[in-house]
Order: structure tokens, then C-alpha cells, then sequence
């Protein structure tokens, strides 16, 4: 008979990772994988990137898995919650015994980082979310609208204000800027006005967007006023989603809160930026390191919904597996 098994799939906007734990929270395969957003991609393109990491996984063996678990940025409504589950089934190796949980990806790295404890998770990464819960269950989600319409400070928004800065400092709008020579270098122009051609024409992705965002970090290392700039106020940003939560959902009463997403654990000079103006912004707030990352949180919503109860035997399994 196979072994009961689980599988919690973190899927950030550039890639896509599961973890396989039985349960009681060993775990017994990883795999990562291409990005399964599909706010970026096909429905054909999510569905297998979805089935190459569960198979993957799995080790091929999905005799005895019993469930799935999604956290999964663009997220927000029952009809994209059913919408996900729906294509996870249409995966061929998953059978109709198999249960299918989805929610926003804010929700397991929240309970990744505190180990299902009440908090705050920011999410500043690709995109941009802040998702609290208290110790009630009741949970307040600011952000995650997306960039059309919002992730302000995500890597993003940093590398559109990139981007912007490049061409008016060529226009001579703004003052000089490393910015400019290092945007249009990485884009691979052959004359500034070949922008155009390359955002519009030639395949430019949101993801693509974001990998801006490091040369931001680079050049505001070497001391580039405009740089710094775009990193405060995008630190000034996700701290805005920070406050809100805490004061909607905690009040005064002091919370821990954790950092997810490569920008906002980039290390120097931005992650202490941020974590400067969250304290400043929200005192009663302590910064704590995460304790598991969103896939092992995914893991854990996944033994949750199959009855499995989040006990010391199960964290300590899954923090062992994570080491």
C-alpha cells in the first residue's frame, strides 16, 4: 500500500516550489519549478508547471497522496480559489480522492514563518501583500492587488521607477544617474530609443520587471541618490501595509511579524531599511525571523485540512526536513 502523503505548493509570481510530508510532517520530497501564476501565464502552462513539481515531488509516485495544498500569489476570490483547484484536477495523475486546498500565498507564509502562530506576514517580493491573524482565526489582508493597480514597493514597482528614471535622466528631466546606464546595459539596447521596441515588442514579462530591481540595490550601494530614493520610498510603501494591518487587526497591542520575498529579505541596504520604517512607523510590531519557509507552511495547511493537528511532533518534523 502506498504511504499517505501531502504536498504544499508555494507559488510566488517567478516559481513554483512543493514539498511532500506525510502525517506527521516528515518530509519525503522536494521539487521546485517554473512559475504558476495565472495572472502571468496559460492555463495550460500553469497546469503542467503545477504537475511537473507534484510528480517531481512525489518521486512519480502519487499512489498514496491524499492532499494538495496552494498558497498562490494572485489569489483573492472563492472564483480564483475554485478556478486553481479546478486546473490542479485537470492534472491526469491526480485522482478525485485527492482534496484541494488553495488560498493566497501571504497565508502560508504567514503560517510557515510563525509556525501557525497569530501575526503578520509582509510579503515583498514580485509583488507586494501584507496578511495578518489574530488569535481568533480572523485575518485582515492589505495589498496583493497586483501591479496594474497596486505592489507598491515590490521589486516590480522598484524596477518600473527604474526604468522611469533611466529615460528622464536621457531626457535630461532629472539629474544624472547610474541608473541609466546600468537599465538601459541590462535590457541590452543598442540606443536608448530601442526601449520601445524592447518593453513592447519583444516579450517583456512582470517577472522581468522585478529583475530590475537588484541593479536598484547596486547602484544605491554606490551611492546614488536616485537609487536610495526609490528604495525609501518603496521601504515607506510596504511599510504603509504594515500599519494598516496591525491597526485593523491588533490595534496598539504588540504582534510579531515576519519578512517574505526575496526583496524584503535582500539583506543590506534595503531589509533594514524596511525593517527601520516598520518600527518607526508601528511600534508595537517586533520583526522576528521566520521560523519555516511558505512551502513548509503550505505543508502545514495541507496536514490541517486532512485533520492532522499541528503538533510539536509535526514542527519539529518539519523543521528537521527544512535542515
Amino acid at each position: 500500500m502506498a504511504m499517505r502523503s501531502y504536498v504544499g505548493i508555494d507559488g510566488g509570481g517567478t516559481g513554483t516550489r512543493a514539498l511532500r510530508v506525510d502525517p506527521v510532517g516528515r518530509v519525503l520530497g522536494y521539487a521546485e519549478g517554473g512559475s504558476a501564476n495565472r495572472n502571468d501565464h496559460a492555463r495550460a502552462e500553469v497546469r503542467e508547471n503545477l504537475r511537473s513539481v507534484i510528480l517531481a515531488a512525489c518521486a512519480g509516485e502519487v499512489g498514496g497522496l491524499e492532499g494538495v495544498f496552494l498558497g498562490m500569489g494572485g489569489v483573492s476570490t472563492d472564483a480564483d480559489r475554485q478556478d486553481v483547484a479546478s486546473v490542479v484536477k485537470e492534472i491526469p495523475e491526480i485522482g478525485p480522492q485527492v482534496r484541494v486546498g488553495v488560498e493566497n500565498d501571504t497565508v502560508v507564509g504567514l503560517t510557515g514563518g510563525l509556525s501557525g502562530r497569530p501575526g503578520i506576514v509582509l510579503i515583498g517580493g514580485t509583488g507586494a501583500a501584507c496578511l495578518g491573524r489574530d488569535a481568533r482565526g480572523r485575518t485582515y489582508l492589505c495589498g496583493g492587488w497586483g501591479d496594474m493597480a497596486d505592489d507598491l514597493g515590490s521589486a516590480v514597482w522598484i524596477g518600473l521607477r527604474a526604468i522611469q528614471s533611466a529615460v528622464q535622466s536621457e531626457d535630461g528631466r532629472i539629474g544624472p544617474t547610474l541608473l541609466r546606464e546600468a537599465v538601459f546595459d541590462h535590457l541590452g539596447l543598442s540606443e536608448p530609443r530601442a526601449l520601445l521596441d524592447r518593453l513592447h515588442n519583444q516579450g517583456f514579462a512582470r517577472a522581468d520587471m522585478g529583475k530590475i530591481a537588484p541593479l536598484v540595490v547596486e547602484a544605491s550601494l554606490k551611492g546614488d541618490a536616485v537609487a536610495e530614493s526609490i528604495l525609501r520610498d518603496a521601504a515607506r510603501e510596504l511599510s504603509r501595509l504594515v500599519a494598516t494591518t496591525a491597526a485593523n487587526l491588533f490595534g496598539g497591542t504588540p504582534s510579531e511579524m515576519i519578512l517574505v520575498g526575496g526583496l524584503a529579505l535582500s539583506g543590506p541596504p534595503f531589509q533594514p531599511m524596511l525593517i527601520q520604517q516598520i518600527q518607526a512607523d508601528t511600534p508595537s510590531i517586533r520583526v522576528v525571523d521566520p521560523e519555516m519557509t511558505p512551502v513548509q507552511g503550505a505543508a502545514l495547511e495541507a496536514l490541517r485540512a486532512a485533520g492532522h493537528p499541528w503538533n510539536a511532533e509535526v514542527l519539529a518534523n518539519l523543521q528537521a526536513g527544512q535542515a
